[in-house]
């Protein structure tokens, strides 16, 4: 892509994400958002649950970062939740 494709593309990412349509991207369009919450906690963990069980039984072979993957979506969702919470 050139650069004035780029340009385009990051306007319309910078637009799509800026929640409270203040301009800028901030914590606080994540916070609005509900892309982070409960339910990405529950899926994770069940992914780690259920894909690691399955390791261990020997009927798959998952690669270890997958599963970091997952913590990390989950501790995501849990920080953003803990500012949802604390802004009320």
């Amino acid at each position: 892509m050139d650069d004035r494709t780029d340009d385009i593309m990051k306007k319309k990412i910078k637009a799509w994400l800026d929640v409270n349509n203040d301009g800028k991207l901030s914590i606080e369009d994540v916070t609005e958002s509900n892309a982070f919450g409960h339910e990405w906690m529950l899926l994770a963990g069940l992914t780690i649950a259920v894909g690691s069980i399955g390791n261990v039984m020997g009927y798959w072979s998952i690669d270890s970062d997958f599963f970091w993957f997952c913590a990390a979506v989950a501790a995501i969702s849990e920080y953003v939740d803990d500012l949802r919470k604390r802004k009320r």
